[in-house]
């Protein structure tokens, strides 16, 4: 538990309170072994007044001191909760502050963590294979101190996750590590903890797609990482994860809707072209029977039954003639492989032939016997 420089005095003098009434009994001994604790200190005083102790004054005192331990506990308590209410408002700015400039993702997050988060020191790293580099630094403008020679060492660097044991594990496992003074050296990348000199330091990972892909690193100069601040960093982690996805999804939408500007400009000029008049080819033609009166003539044979075509069904034979396939005809014409077809099976029928080479016969026979 975390408390505050009143609490930790109070917990001091009600440990020395209680052993002045029990004695050096052991219990109250431990209790002054670690760090005090109020909760811990209070719940041994209760026992020991509800199973009495040898006079009516010491009982006195022992509920005392009980009421006084309920009252720290109570205004610890609302202490904490200011804390955590303040430490809430300012992850809301960082969040907000995040938001209005996920291209600087990296500049925003350091320089808020310790603006309105009070951290002393902020550095955000990118993740990238094997190696880590840090590419933005912070520093608290109350924290005193010359930290040039970091912001130096950290400028272009990149570091072997090898040469990081903590660091290559929170990538490895995805998740946060808190160390203080006595660990630091241990446990972190010497080389810049040497250049920070922190009471405490924190790294929480931004994972995007079940994957580490940065690295958001927090310091105190005097005073160690408690829980809660791991707890408030991965929550700014969390939602530099959701910046990441956003920015790169947006950079996903605006490359499809160049590839799609660039797929309608091209079928654009398709249709351009499409729509120029079509030159058509001259074509070889054969003597089809005219409609006036010289078509009954016998000097001038026609092709039996001709007369029954239509315009159409005539430029569709004209092309037939030459050897024209369907496609061909269809370029030519303007017209579907399907009209062509159509046009074809009732030229067949009207003609009395069921081939395209006795077409082609019945065209040639009449140019011939026309002089062609």
């Amino acid at each position: 538990m975390v408390i505050s420089t009143s609490s930790s005095e109070l917990a001091e003098q009600a440990v020395a309170e209680l052993q002045d009434l029990l004695g050096n009994e052991p219990n109250p001994i431990r209790l002054a072994d670690g760090e005090p604790d109020l909760t811990v200190i209070r719940a041994f005083a209760a026992r020991k007044l509800r199973e009495g102790v040898d006079s009516p004054e010491r009982t006195l005192r022992l509920a005392e001191l009980v009421t006084e331990l309920d009252a720290a506990s109570r205004d610890d308590i609302a202490r904490r909760l200011s804390v955590h209410t303040a430490q809430f408002e300012a992850l809301q700015r960082v969040v907000r502050a995040l938001d209005a400039g996920a291209d600087r993702l990296a500049d925003v997050v350091t320089q808020e963590l310790c603006t309105s988060l009070g951290y002393g020191k902020a550095m955000f790293s990118v993740v990238r294979g094997s190696t880590w580099s840090p590419i933005a630094l912070a520093v608290n403008p109350e924290l005193t101190g010359d930290f040039h020679e970091l912001a130096t060492a950290i400028d272009g660097r990149e570091i072997a996750l090898r040469e990081a044991p903590r660091e290559a594990e929170l990538v490895r496992r995805r998740r946060p590590y808190a160390v203080d003074a006595v660990d630091t050296y241990r446990h972190t990348y010497r080389p810049l903890i040497d250049l920070s000199r922190p009471a405490g330091y924190l790294a929480v990972p931004v994972v995007v797609d079940a994957r580490a892909v940065a690295i958001i690193h927090v310091d105190r100069q005097s005073d160690s990482l408690s829980d809660t601040d791991v707890h408030l960093v991965a929550v700014l982690a969390g939602a530099c994860a959701s910046s990441k996805e956003r920015a790169d999804l947006r950079r996903q939408i605006s490359t499809r809707n160049e590839h799609v500007d660039a797929e309608i400009q091209r079928l654009t000029q398709a249709l351009r072209h499409l729509e120029q008049p079509l030159t058509m080819p001259e074509v070889a033609t054969c003597d089809l029977p005219r409609t006036d009166a010289s078509t009954d003539s016998p000097q001038t044979p026609a092709i039996p039954r001709a007369h029954a075509l239509t315009a159409r069904e005539r430029e569709v034979l004209t092309l037939m003639a030459t050897g024209a396939t369907n496609a061909t005809i269809s370029r030519r014409l303007c017209i579907s492989d399907g009209t062509v077809k159509s046009h074809v099976q009732r030229i067949f029928k009207k003609l009395g032939v069921s081939t395209r080479a006795e077409v082609a016969a019945l065209c040639a026979h009449a140019k011939t016997v026309n002089g062609g």
